[in-house]
C-alpha cells in the first residue's frame, strides 16, 4: 500500500513545506481540509512507473477521498491561496475577440506579437503586501485585545455601542487623505459641550458626581477657585458629604484654607436638608458628593425636592482618564440628569479610543478638562481643537503631542 503522511499546520504554505521535507518531490497530495489547528494535508508517494498509485481506502472516520488533482496544479493553487493579500490584484484586461468576415482571398499572416518588456512582468505576491509600521501594528493589536475582552464580558452590548460611533466616523473619513484627523474632528464635535454651564451668573449649587478616586474633590476646588477669581465677593462654602472616604474632609479643608472658603461637614441626609433650608438662594455651595451610589442618590433627592428654594444646581460628572468604557457607561447610567462632564487626571493616564467614543455617543458633553491638580492652571475650558488633539493622541499609531 501507499505510504501516507498527514500534516497539520497553521496555513497551507507551512504544511506543504513539511510534506516536501518528509516525502520529497515525489509527494502526491491526496486530500486537504480545514481543521481546528489550521489546515490538514494528507500526502503519499508517487508510484515507480511515474503514475499516481491508487488512492487507498479512507481512514476510520474520514470521508472517502477523491482522486487527487495533479501535484503541480494542486501545489500552485495552495501557494496562491496562502499568498493572497487583502487587496486582490486587478484582473488583466482582455481585448475583444475579432472575427474576420469570410473571404476567398488568401489571408495575410499577422506579424508576431512583440514580447512584453521586462518591467511589465507581474510582481511577486510578497511584493504586493503593504508594509505596516511596527508601532501602529502594536497599537492595533492592543485595540483587538480590548475588543475581545469586551466581547467576552457581560457588557458586550455596551462595548459594541461604544464602537458604533467609531465605525461610522471612520467609514466617512477613510476616503480622505488624513483619515485620523477627520475622525478626531468628527468625535470632538460630538464630545464638546454646546452650552457649558456658567459659574459666574450668581449663586449656584455645584455637585461633583463619579466613582471614588476619579478626582471629584480636586475638581470641586478648581471650580470654586475659578469662581473666587472672577467674583471675589461671592459667598462660597464647601460641603463635605463624603464622610466615609478617608482623607476627603482633610483634602477639602486644605483647599478651603487656600481659597478662604469655609467647610461644612454633612454626616446625615437631614443635615443637608437643614443646610439647604438655611442657605436659601444667597450662598454658592460646592458639594463633594459621596461615591456610594445609594447615598449620593439620597442627597440628590433632597436637593431636587428643595430646588425651588435653592440657587440653581449644576451636576458635574467626573470622568478620570484611567476609567474604562464600562465604568463610564455605569456612571452615565447612574446619574442620567448630569448637566456637564469633566475629564480629569489626564497627566496620569490616556483615555482609550473606546472610552472617548462612548463619551461621543452619550453624555451631556465635555465642559471642563482637569489636566493636573493645580487649582488655577490645572483646569481648562476646552475648545474643539483641544479635544481633537486628545482624540488624535489616542488613535492607534498616531503621532501627536499630549496635553501638558
Amino acid at each position: 500500500m501507499m505510504h501516507r503522511t498527514k500534516v497539520v499546520a497553521e496555513d497551507s504554505r507551512e504544511a506543504m513545506a513539511k510534506i516536501a521535507k518528509e516525502l520529497g518531490d515525489d509527494a502526491v497530495i491526496l486530500s486537504t481540509r480545514k481543521v481546528a489547528g489550521g489546515i490538514e494535508i494528507i500526502a503519499g508517494h508517487r508510484g515507480a512507473n511515474g503514475e499516481d498509485e491508487d488512492v487507498p481506502a479512507p481512514l476510520l472516520g474520514e470521508a472517502p477521498p477523491v482522486r487527487p488533482e495533479p501535484k503541480r496544479e494542486h501545489f500552485a493553487r495552495l501557494l496562491a491561496e496562502s499568498a493572497r493579500t487583502a487587496r486582490p490584484a486587478p484582473a488583466p484586461s482582455v481585448a475583444p475577440r475579432f472575427t474576420a468576415p469570410p473571404s476567398t482571398a488568401k489571408a495575410t499572416p499577422l506579424p508576431p506579437a512583440a514580447p512584453k518588456p521586462a518591467s511589465a512582468a507581474p510582481k511577486a505576491a510578497s511584493a504586493r503586501i503593504p508594509e505596516i509600521d511596527a508601532d501602529r501594528f502594536s497599537e492595533l493589536e492592543s485595540s483587538v485585545r480590548e475588543i475581545k475582552s469586551m466581547l467576552s464580558s457581560e457588557m458586550m452590548l455596551g462595548g459594541l455601542k461604544s464602537l458604533i460611533p467609531t465605525f461610522l466616523a471612520q467609514a466617512g473619513s477613510m476616503a480622505a487623505e488624513d483619515s485620523d484627523r477627520r475622525f478626531a474632528e468628527f468625535l470632538a464635535r460630538r464630545m464638546l459641550h454646546k452650552r457649558p454651564p456658567l459659574l459666574t451668573s450668581g449663586p449656584q449649587i455645584v455637585v461633583t458626581l463619579g466613582p471614588s478616586g476619579s478626582g471629584k474633590t480636586t475638581l470641586l476646588a478648581q471650580l470654586a477657585a475659578r469662581l473666587r477669581m472672577r467674583l471675589p465677593e461671592e459667598k462660597i462654602a464647601f460641603v463635605n458629604a463624603d464622610m466615609n472616604r478617608l482623607g476627603a474632609a482633610e483634602q477639602l479643608r486644605a483647599h478651603g484654607r487656600i481659597l478662604d472658603v469655609p467647610v461644612i461637614d454633612i454626616e446625615q441626609a437631614t443635615q443637608l436638608s437643614n443646610l439647604a433650608e438655611n442657605a436659601g438662594r444667597g450662598l454658592s455651595m460646592f458639594i463633594d458628593m459621596p461615591s456610594n451610589p445609594d447615598e449620593c442618590s439620597e442627597l440628590l433627592g433632597i436637593l431636587n425636592a428643595r430646588a425651588d428654594d435653592l440657587a440653581p444646581m449644576v451636576r458635574c460628572g467626573v470622568v478620570a482618564a484611567n476609567l474604562s468604557a464600562e465604568s463610564i457607561d455605569a456612571t452615565l447610567d447612574r446619574y442620567p440628569n448630569m448637566d456637564a462632564l469633566a475629564l480629569t487626571k489626564l497627566d496620569e493616564a490616556r483615555l482609550t479610543i473606546s472610552a472617548l467614543s462612548r463619551l461621543g455617543a452619550r453624555g451631556p458633553g465635555i465642559a471642563w478638562i482637569a489636566r493636573n491638580a493645580h487649582l488655577v492652571r490645572g483646569l481648562s475650558e476646552p475648545d474643539r481643537t483641544m479635544l481633537e488633539e486628545l482624540i488624535f493622541a489616542a488613535l492607534p499609531g498616531a503621532v501627536s503631542q499630549r496635553l501638558n
